[in-house]
């Protein structure tokens, strides 16, 4: 690729490949020394000073080398960037854990873990379930005298449970009361209807059944706010990477990941509606990631999700972005009927 570059751009692959990989400016005695342009010392210091002047390049403090701006970084992700193919034991990874069998849920669940653990950056991934769930079936388990499974499937096949204190003991003639009044009003309704129904029903009820309904809708509507709420992966690697560790702005990139919903929707307008799209910084018009790199690709066409890499601007795109790609594709395979 190469070849049919200028030799400004060829110097500024350079700076950007060798700043990417390790981080440190680049001087004109190393591009010189790397023997692929056949020009003198001063050509390339003159080269170098022209990219700088364009704002391609800058120099740090009183270093004597270079390093790219995001200006440079952009247009070589534009122009220069050349994919790797995806390493076989990655590939291997996304098809051992996404499997069409899995409910969507799980899916999503398993794409995040692996982009984040398999890259080393925070993965973002927007909800599947944001546009309603329909609710199947609702089961009461009793565990211990104060405690019960709630079990709730919704029709995609996707298995809720969770294990609800009582605050007062409840008998078997209460606990199947509730429960037919639990499938009564939340199966075959959306996942808000269910629970608006639920409210309306519980109130010609009262004593130990009237708490259990409540306590049981209180824990639907915790678990459908957290259904609409964007997932973040691998949130550890970005307090680990010694790039955020001398970086001020972490904290605020931490507290913008604090609530990713806030995120997602700053996105979606950038994002786009199909293809990977690489976000460098104050490129999002979110002042809290100006530092940042974002990765992100559709998973979902209608509605419209999406998976997001969030890491130093420094990323291993080359090998990051066919990765994503290829997670993307499984999920849109098992996921879109119409695929």
């Amino acid at each position: 690729m190469t070849e049919s570059l200028s030799r400004a751009e060829t110097i500024l692959k350079i700076i950007v490949e060798q700043y990417l990989a390790d981080g440190a400016p680049v001087s004109s005695k190393f591009i010189c020394e790397l023997g692929c342009l056949h020009v003198s010392s001063a050509t390339v210091r003159n080269t170098m000073v022209q990219l700088e002047q364009s704002g391609l390049i800058r120099s740090p403090h009183t270093s004597a080398g270079r390093v790219p701006t995001t200006q440079g970084i952009r247009l070589f992700l534009d122009k220069m960037l050349q994919l790797q193919p995806l390493p076989h034991d990655w590939k291997h990874e996304l098809q051992l854990n996404l499997t069409a069998q899995l409910p969507p849920a799980l899916l999503i669940q398993r794409a995040g873990q692996l982009l984040a653990n398999l890259t080393g950056l925070v993965c973002v991934v927007s909800p599947v379930k944001a546009a309603g769930r329909v609710i199947r079936q609702v089961d009461l388990i009793r565990l211990a005298a104060d405690r019960l499974l709630l079990v709730v499937i919704d029709e995609e096949g996707d298995v809720l449970n969770r294990v609800m204190s009582v605050s007062q003991p409840v008998d078997s003639v209460v606990l199947s009361r509730a429960l037919c009044l639990l499938n009564g009003a939340v199966c075959g309704q959306l996942w808000p209807d269910g629970i608006g129904r639920l409210s309306l029903m519980l109130k010609n009820e009262q004593g130990a059944l009237q708490q259990l309904l409540q306590d049981v809708m209180a824990q639907l509507s915790l678990d459908e706010m957290q259904q609409n709420q964007p997932q973040v992966y691998g949130l550890h690697h970005l307090l680990q990477s010694a790039v955020y560790q001398k970086d001020p702005g972490v904290a605020q990139t931490l507290a913008l990941l604090e609530n990713p919903l806030s995120l997602v929707q700053a996105l979606c307008p950038v994002v786009g509606d199909a293809g990977t799209k690489l976000v460098l910084g104050r490129e999002s018009g979110v002042a809290e990631i100006s530092d940042v790199a974002l990765v992100a690709l559709p998973y979902q066409a209608n509605p419209r999700r999406f998976l997001t890499l969030v890491g130093p601007r420094r990323m291993n795109y080359s090998l990051v972005i066919p990765l994503l790609e290829a997670c993307g594709q499984l999920l849109s395979k098992h996921l879109n009927p119409n695929y």
